[in-house]
């Protein structure tokens, strides 16, 4: 009986993760939640998305088959390490990596950039009075800019290698507003600090923007914690049991495992009111969530364009 793996062979064992592990050698143990979206039958809160698992209600997660029997089975490394060579040798894997945000991002192509930015510019900071600050920290830093095209705001997420993957228009002279084809949410609109613990939660990337430019105007520092923006809001349906986090949220938490503190900020009517219990139902206990949102107005954005009015009516 073998009593050591080769580097080689050790690489094959890590190689392997949790999806591809389960579905070629425990299938039973494998329930699809969605289209990306796994759990083991286990473990209803041990979910398996974009090549990573994690279990919600220990606070437990990992990307390899051999993260998930050495934390989540309790086995030694050795036996868990000889289990997965085990296992590939006698009967090679099917790898099971068709996650949805590979699919996308095969088709993902930013727009083309405007050469001048005074739409952009004109549209956030005057019409929409976020800081200049502000817009200038992200569009120096390439989160936003001008579409050659129609004139619009992009705004862009990007993944853990700084490849964009994510984008979403906002018109400058209209009221809409659209993903980007092949956008992928796991990569929302968001900005990290990996040495801070606390995370603020928006609909929008102007909410969240809009939210800096109040901390701003307080004297705050507005910038020192992280940002991210869901790109949306949907209702749990009949039975919040059921309900699934937004995918930006999840997938963001998964990587950043420094979080202890969830802010949200989401809209005031129905889908953004369903959308923050759902992320209590699901999150507390694990975090401490704090709900900031809007009950007066209908979303931060509406806050800062209320502040703006009511000094300029006082300066007259």
């Amino acid at each position: 009986m073998k009593k050591y793996l080769k580097p080689e062979e050790l690489a094959m064992v890590k190689k392997i993760d949790l999806l591809t592990y389960l579905s070629n050698y425990e299938p039973n143990e494998l329930v699809r939640k969605s289209h990306n979206d796994y759990v083991t039958r286990t473990h209803d809160s041990l979910h398996m998305t974009n090549g990573m698992w994690m279990w919600w209600s220990k606070g437990i997660g990992g990307k390899s088959a051999l993260d998930y029997l050495i934390k989540v089975c309790d086995m030694s490394f050795l036996d868990a390490a000889f289990l997965i060579y085990r296992c590939i040798t006698e009967k090679p894997p099917v790898y099971q990596k068709a996650y949805h945000m590979k699919q996308q991002s095969c088709d993902f192509k930013l727009p083309k950039v405007c050469s001048q930015s005074k739409n952009m510019f004109n549209y956030l900071v005057n019409e929409r009075c976020i800081d200049k600050d502000i817009v200038d920290f992200y569009y120096l830093r390439g989160y936003i800019y001008e579409c050659q095209k129609d004139h619009s705001v992009l705004f862009i997420g990007y993944d853990e290698k700084g490849k964009e993957r994510f984008a979403s228009k906002r018109a400058t002279n209209d009221n809409w507003k659209k993903d980007v084809y092949g956008s992928d949410k796991h990569y929302s609109f968001r900005l990290v600090n990996a040495t801070n613990d606390v995370l603020h939660v928006f609909e929008s990337p102007i909410d969240l923007m809009s939210f800096q430019t109040l901390e701003k105007q307080k004297g705050r520092s507005w910038n020192h914690e992280n940002y991210l923006s869901l790109g949306g809001a949907s209702n749990f349906g009949k039975n919040i049991e059921n309900s699934e986090l937004p995918i930006a949220l999840e997938y963001f938490l998964m990587n950043n495992k420094q979080i202890k503190e969830i802010i949200l900020h989401l809209d005031n009517d129905r889908a953004g009111y369903e959308t923050s219990e759902k992320i209590k139902h699901h999150l507390s206990g694990r975090y401490e969530i704090f709900d900031r949102s809007p009950k007066k107005f209908k979303d931060i954005n509406e806050i800062l364009l209320n502040n703006s009015m009511m000094k300029k009516t006082m300066l007259r």
